[in-house]
This record gives C-alpha cells, sequence and structure tokens, in this order.
C-alpha cells in the first residue's frame, strides 16, 4: 500500500542534503538532478521570492516487498509529473527502512507563473489521488478505497436501511464502464446500456444522469473517482494499454502472474506529459485567441460610439447654420 504526506521546508538544500545523503536512486524534474540545490536557488532569486518557505517535501512509502528502489523512483518522479508539472522537483529513493520510500523535494515556484506552490488540505487530497492513480496504473495496492466516496446524509441513510439510492445506480454504472474507454464518446456508449448518460462535460467538471429517474449529478459530488480528471487519467491509461496489447506477440498466457514492463513505464510516462503540455498549450491558445477577439470587438464598440458622437456633432452644428439662415 503506496501512502504520502507533505511538509513544508525553509531550506530545500536541508532537505536536499538529508535525502541524498542515503539515495539508492535520483532523478529530476525540470532540473539536473546534480544541481538541484543551486537550481532552485537560482529560480526563487529570479522570481524575487527568496523568503517563507522555499519548498516542500512529499513522502511516498510503499508496501515492504512491493517495489525495487529503481522501480519506486520511477514511480516519485511520475507523481511529481502529476502534482507538480511546472516545478523543479528532485525525488531520492531511500531503502534503510521496511518500507522502500522516496523523497520528493518541491522548489516553491511555478515555472511559468512565478506563483508558490500552495500547500494545504486540499494540496493533500490532490497528491493523495494522484498517487493512488500512479499506483493503480501499474496494479500497486492503494489505501481504503472507501474514503473516496461521498454521500449527503439523506443518501447513507437510504443506502444503510437498504434503500434505493440513484446516485449508487450511476456510480455502479460508472465503476463497470470507466477502465474500458478511452475517450468520453466511448464512455457515454457504455454508460447508455446501464441507464446513464453524460449529461455535460465542462472544462473541470463532468455531469452525470440518469436516465429514467431523469436527476443530474456532477461527479465530484459522488467521489473523486468519477469526476473528469480522473477518468481522464483512466482513458489515458486504457488507450496505452491497448497500445501495448496490439504491439505485443501472442503468448500463453500466465495463471495469476503480473508483469510490468519498466521500460514502457518510463516511455508511456513521458507520452502522458507530451500529451498533458499538448493540451495545456492549446487551451493558452483557445484562450489568448478570446482574448484577442474580446479586444477587437471592444475596440470596435468604442469606434461605433465615437463615430455616433461625430454624427451629433454634424447634426448639431447643421441646425445652428440652419437658424443663422
Amino acid at each position: 500500500m503506496a501512502t504520502t504526506k507533505i511538509s513544508s521546508t525553509k531550506s530545500t538544500s536541508r532537505a536536499i542534503n538529508y535525502a541524498e545523503e542515503r539515495a539508492e536512486e535520483k532523478s529530476a524534474l525540470n532540473c539536473d538532478i546534480d544541481y538541484a540545490k543551486s537550481s532552485f536557488k537560482a529560480t526563487r532569486e529570479m522570481y524575487g521570492k527568496t523568503d517563507g518557505n522555499q519548498g516542500h517535501v512529499v513522502i511516498q512509502s510503499f508496501k515492504p516487498g512491493e517495489v525495487t528502489p529503481e522501480q519506486c523512483n520511477q514511480l516519485g518522479l511520475e507523481l511529481a509529473e502529476k502534482i507538480a508539472p511546472n516545478h523543479q522537483v528532485a525525488v531520492y529513493t531511500h531503502n534503510d527502512t521496511e518500507h522502500v520510500h522516496n523523497h520528493i523535494v518541491i522548489n516553491s515556484i511555478d515555472l511559468e507563473t512565478g506563483k508558490k506552490f500552495n500547500n494545504n488540505k486540499k494540496a493533500l487530497h490532490d497528491i493523495r489521488q494522484a498517487n493512488d492513480e500512479v499506483c493503480q496504473s501499474h496494479n500497486l495496492s492503494i489505501p481504503e478505497e472507501k474514503a473516496k466516496l461521498r454521500y449527503t446524509q439523506a443518501e447513507q441513510n437510504m443506502i444503510d436501511k437498504d434503500k434505493y439510492s440513484w446516485k449508487n445506480e450511476i456510480r455502479m454504472a460508472i465503476e463497470e464502464t470507466k477502465d474500458k474507454a478511452i475517450n468520453f464518446e466511448e464512455f457515454n456508449t457504455l454508460l447508455k446500456e446501464k441507464g446513464v448518460q453524460i449529461a455535460r462535460v465542462t472544462k473541470n467538471n463532468i455531469t452525470y444522469e440518469h436516465l429514467e429517474e431523469n436527476k443530474k449529478v456532477r461527479g465530484n459530488k459522488l467521489g473523486d473517482t468519477y469526476d473528469k480528471g480522473g477518468l481522464e487519467y483512466g482513458f489515458r491509461v486504457e488507450k496505452q494499454r491497448r497500445e501495448l496489447e496490439e504491439s505485443k506477440p501472442i503468448e500463453p498466457k500466465q495463471a495469476e502472474q503480473r508483469e510490468r514492463d519498466w521500460s514502457t513505464f518510463a516511455q508511456t510516462t513521458n507520452s502522458i506529459e507530451q500529451d498533458r503540455k499538448r493540451h495545456e498549450r492549446e487551451e493558452r491558445e483557445r484562450e489568448e485567441e478570446k482574448r484577442r477577439i474580446k479586444e477587437k470587438n471592444r475596440r470596435i464598440g468604442e469606434e461605433r460610439i465615437r463615430q455616433a458622437e461625430r454624427e451629433r456633432e454634424i447634426v448639431r452644428k447643421s441646425k445652428g447654420f440652419d437658424l443663422e439662415l
């Protein structure tokens, strides 16, 4: 079972010194691992943010015997790419306790915005969710799933009394279909067979509709695994699984044997990262185009107002001229 916790640090240099001294494996995101301390410092100085917390440390710990130190480090790097994609991150793997674990040191500054990483309850929640997604994609154990579900008090009372809950039917339909699709279109087709459909997908949310009850609910109201982000990650994992299946030669099945191709894992991790950056770039371009159109319309509106003023001025002057005549 992989667990995570996060703490802040006033000195990333001390955090790195401690983590690096005992590390069996190490890797980095957005910097050279051998120059992490100086790179972190240079970025903070460049943005003029040298006071307060310099960074944060995530401890990612695995069940004894579940992963090797090398695999643990790669999983730590994948987690870093999910929780701090625009930050400089150094990942150090320790194997000096019963649980092989990572010290993931995150520099506080976002390289794109210059803003600081916000370490709060939501950040811890997001880190744990991301860690669970990383582990699930590699068939590793995760903490108890029950905490990921969200029930209103009324719904919980109905479930406790074995009464019907249309929201729970939506959850069941999603559970039976979400790991079989690679996009929302496929997912919606499978859902409709269960009496549920996607009512709406926005930038950050997804809304489901129970067809028989004609009732709707947002995914984040049902639980973490039913929101848009969780689904999109599952789509990418399923797509990569299909691609791997198509590329593999047909081999006899080995009963109850789990194989992990860690070389492919590194490649697919990079693919996910590139895909994420492309989507973010496209989103920024769309926002910029909207801004340009809005600015253009504003200028056109102002010009129309000025033109109307000029026309009124001409009419006023012409009336004055008539009176003089």
